[in-house]
């Protein structure tokens, strides 16, 4: 609750003062939380956590970050709290980030509270973090298609101007996505590939259903042998939906006369000429 709700229940500031400063309440940023600094209590929920944000910040919050991430049922591996306001705020809680645009229309949550678009709280996410840990934030929503190469482009050419922080950054993950790959492990196995003189290798290429839409896409195929490899990143099968969505697609894909083949991170980067062998293997077998 904000100080103005516990004075329309009846509670003066100097009440609300002397209940935080003796640990009955606690106070965060703008809210006030109604139990005992000295208790054990459970994990704030997402809720929560958004209204302490907007408490504390105003009512011009957009709210970003992995709260929008998991509002929106992204599941990626980010704690990053992050806030978008229009102008600079004369206050600051710990642990959250900044970061001002102008302000526009932002849809209400049934709770009132204004969450960004996943793809927007994705790329702020990406501007601020370190960058090895933005690496593995874009392999995951890549791998997930939480996100498509010419979609994030596009997505990061609204960012662009002067003073726009963490551009560069993103200008070096847009690379990595245009080179056809969604993580790093991809990347890694199309170099082996053009090692294994085997090709032609097609990235992201997709298999249609009777009816012409797309049943499943493959991290690389060489379409004439009907050979599908399948790369495991680093955050492969992070949840178990993502892991029975893949058995499925697998199965579509056997049944469609493609021989599978597939590498995990390790085997790419620490075993590498076992995979051109097996690549090499699995092409003669075909040619035959």
């Amino acid at each position: 609750m904000s100080s103005d709700d516990l004075r329309e229940c009846g509670f003066s500031l100097a009440v609300v003062r002397r209940r935080v400063s003796t640990g009955d309440w606690q106070r965060i940023g703008g809210a006030v939380l109604l139990s005992p600094a000295h208790t054990d209590r459970p994990a704030l929920s997402d809720t929560a956590l958004a209204w302490i944000l907007r408490l504390t910040f105003g009512a011009k919050t957009r709210i970003s970050g992995v709260l929008a991430l998991r509002n929106a049922g992204w599941s990626l591996p980010c704690q990053t709290h992050i806030v978008v306001l229009p102008e600079k705020p004369n206050i600051s809680l710990p642990g959250v980030t900044v970061l001002r645009r102008p302000e526009r229309s932002t849809p209400v949550s049934a709770d009132g509270l204004r969450f960004l678009p996943p793809r927007e709280a994705l790329l702020d996410c990406l501007s601020v973090l370190p960058e090895a840990a933005a690496i593995d934030l874009f392999d995951g929503a890549l791998q997930k298609r939480y996100v498509r190469p010419a979609a994030f482009a596009a997505l990061m050419e609204t960012r662009r101007g002067r003073g726009r922080r963490g551009f560069g950054q993103l200008s070096r993950l847009r690379i990595r996505a245009e080179s056809g790959s969604r993580s790093e492990a991809e990347q890694r196995m199309a170099r082996l590939l053009k090692r294994s003189g085997t090709g032609p290798w097609t990235s992201n290429f997709p298999v249609y259903d009777d009816d012409g839409r797309v049943a499943a896409e493959i991290d690389f195929a060489h379409e004439g042998l009907r050979i599908a490899i399948e790369v495991d990143g680093r955050a492969f099968h992070s949840d178990r939906q993502s892991f029975e969505r893949d058995r499925a697609r697998q199965n579509l894909l056997v049944l469609h006369g493609w021989l599978i083949l597939r590498f995990t991170w390790e085997q790419i980067t620490e075993r590498p000429d076992e995979v051109i062998a097996a690549v090499h293997a699995a092409v003669a077998q075909r040619a035959a």
